[in-house]
């Protein structure tokens, strides 16, 4: 029986991943779970059937990388099965550059893609990534795939990718990225490039004293800032981000949970 899509991780994204391919060809795909066949603790994706061991996806057409990089490495990095795939893996593991998901799937075509889960859309919109070496007939092949899942948008340059995939990534990455955009704020003005990197060193261990201080940013302002100070000057120019801050830090606990699946 001709298996078409495997799907590595159950969390949130491979949960979709899982119902949105069924729910748009009726063919149910294989999952693997590293938290076993009930990833939530409740029930299972029911449009899939669920693998004891990951290299059983290998045995569909195309797989989808679904948990983070850094696990993907321990479960592929020195795998024989891994090394001669010939299908499609399509990896939406953010911290795995295309040349690293080369040296684990050598055979395969790679494509990475950005997946974007909007409530209420039967479909998984995605941004992807066309590599300059892969042959026509190859990427036409695999982007026809991706197509099952909903509207793609296609890029060529694995920079621009990135920055854009960031509007989908896990919040961890998009916390690094806040923290990174606050720093840049308060330092716009500054030319000097000496100046630009001390403040950011600055600003990282302002925020790593914040966190292991556990008291409110506005109790803090108010012990060391006086009013018209250059304190509370340097305070207003970086602009109220703690809005930013507050929503990204609630879903943080949530989407780790997730990542395990």
């Amino acid at each position: 029986m001709r298996i078409r899509l495997g799907v590595l991780g159950a969390g949130r994204l491979g949960s979709a991943i899982a119902k949105t391919w069924h729910a748009r060809t009726r063919q149910s795909p294989l999952i693997w779970s590293r938290s076993g066949c009930c990833a939530d603790g409740q029930g299972r994706v029911g449009e899939g059937q669920w693998v004891t061991d990951w290299t059983n996806l290998l045995k569909a057409e195309s797989i989808v990388i679904a948990i983070p990089g850094h696990a993907l490495l321990k479960l592929a990095g020195d795998n024989e099965q891994a090394r001669q795939f010939t299908g499609n893996v399509f990896s939406a593991a953010a911290s795995l550059a295309s040349s690293s998901l080369q040296q684990l799937f050598p055979r395969a075509t790679i494509l990475c893609i950005a997946p974007f889960l909007i409530h209420g859309v039967k479909s998984i919109p995605m941004l992807a990534l066309r590599p300059a070496s892969l042959p026509l007939s190859r990427w036409l092949q695999a982007k026809a795939e991706l197509e099952c899942f909903g509207d793609i948008d296609v890029v060529e340059h694995e920079q621009v990718f990135s920055q854009i995939a960031l509007l989908g990534a896990s919040w961890p990455v998009v916390v690094v990225s806040a923290v990174q955009a606050a720093a840049s704020a308060g330092l716009q003005r500054l030319e000097d490039q000496s100046a630009s990197q001390v403040g950011r060193r600055i600003f990282l261990r302002a925020i790593q004293a914040l966190l292991a201080n556990g008291a409110g940013s506005h109790e803090l302002a108010g012990e060391v800032a006086t009013p018209g100070g250059i304190t509370e000057r340097g305070l207003k120019s970086l602009g109220d981000v703690t809005t930013l801050f507050e929503s990204v830090f609630q879903q943080m606990q949530a989407r780790a949970e997730e990542l395990r699946a």
